[in-house]
């Protein structure tokens, strides 16, 4: 194994400190996300690590359901309930180590499967440094647009991109950003609340449905902000909102499921928008999408830095479509871009981009 924090963890027979174990490798290796995959014979245990997943483990499938009891204790779930999906979430701090300052928001899903429960653990490092627009890998030329965009006092922004292309966490940059630029009021409606903001006002959608997204949003507006971030466009309820908004005074943030920066125009319009508005409301789409920096230690040939991927962290490809015309490169331009400058590979893009 890649740590020792994994050494002879398929023997343990004690819940609590099997989880710990799992939770402390995952912290270790920076995953975003943990599997727990029953198996005919086994709980095969996989981390998802910049972007890619990983199998860590196979535990005996006599733990499985004490592990899963343990989780769901944790998060708040009924633990008599293994025929029925579930999520809650729960923080993580490791006792007596010094990773005991990097607490761990866990978001936590099962899913009845043909062996068992399949959970899925979602990790946040909230006491981790957060990602600024710095830190996401625009080209200077696209990071000047992005810049004057957020300095206008209204319009719509679209993140576009599949899931995990990194959307949200440009949102979260942006907003930074914008707290930066002086006394805003900024409200956020999120589905859920990945990261919490100082001074920012944000609501998450409630799984009970006292806050659905519907009433959510009805109550945006009478707040008084001056930015809105809606954490999807993902119906006629949400673009109107989003529209009003962007139409009476207010900068709004969002994103959108395309495959491509100018999509977010024809998506727009198939969810009802009036294409004789897109020129007024929408002053900028940005497609994205992550692919793994190679490793800085070793140029990628694999050392302990990068636990011998030949990969360190991941960083953003873009491509930038406004309606006035400024239609800067596409994303195989920039991501052709950074293979040339040796900051990632040829085989990652392809992968990315699908070609």
């Amino acid at each position: 194994m890649r740590t020792a924090f994994l050494d002879r963890v398929d023997e343990l027979n004690d819940p609590i400190q099997l989880a710990d174990r799992i939770l402390r490798a995952a912290l270790f290796l920076h995953a975003s996300d943990i599997h727990l995959d029953p198996m005919e014979n086994h709980l095969r245990v996989r981390f998802r690590i910049d972007g890619e997943l990983e199998d860590v483990l196979e535990i005996k499938s006599s733990m499985q359901n004490a592990l899963a009891s343990r989780l769901k204790v944790l998060s708040s779930l009924d633990i008599a309930e293994r025929r029925a999906p579930q999520d809650g979430g729960f923080t993580w701090r490791l006792p007596g180590s010094s990773m005991a300052n990097t607490p761990l928001d866990v978001r936590m899903a099962t899913l009845p499967v043909r062996h068992g429960e399949r959970i899925t653990l979602r990790l946040l490092e909230t006491g981790g440094k957060r990602l600024t627009l710095d830190d996401l890998g625009m080209s200077v030329k696209d990071r000047a647009l992005f810049d004057s965009v957020l300095r206008r006092p209204h319009g719509l922004v679209l993140l576009t991109g599949p899931t995990g292309s990194g959307k949200t966490t440009t949102l979260y940059a942006a907003i930074q950003a914008l707290l930066k630029t002086g006394p805003k009021n900024i409200v956020t409606v999120e589905d859920p609340i990945e990261y919490e903001i100082p001074g920012v006002a944000q609501a998450e959608v409630d799984s009970a449905d006292k806050v659905n997204f519907s009433k959510a949003l009805k109550s945006l507006l009478r707040h008084d902000p001056d930015v809105v971030m809606i954490g999807e466009i993902r119906d006629a309820d949400s673009l109107n909102v989003a529209i009003k908004a962007a139409l009476t005074g207010h900068l709004v943030l969002s994103t959108l499921h395309t495959n491509d920066a100018k999509g977010a125009v024809t998506r727009l319009v198939d969810m009802g928008l009036d294409p004789k508005l897109i020129g007024a409301v929408l002053r900028l789409a940005v497609a994205q999408r992550l692919v793994r920096r190679i490793c800085t230690s070793c140029n990628g040939k694999g050392c302990s830095s990068c636990s011998n991927r030949g990969y360190s962290g991941r960083i953003g490809i873009f491509e930038f479509y406004s309606p006035d015309g400024e239609n800067l490169r596409t994303m195989r331009d920039d991501a052709m871009e950074k293979v040339q400058e040796g900051v990632t590979s040829l085989a990652e893009i392809e992968k990315a981009l699908g070609e």
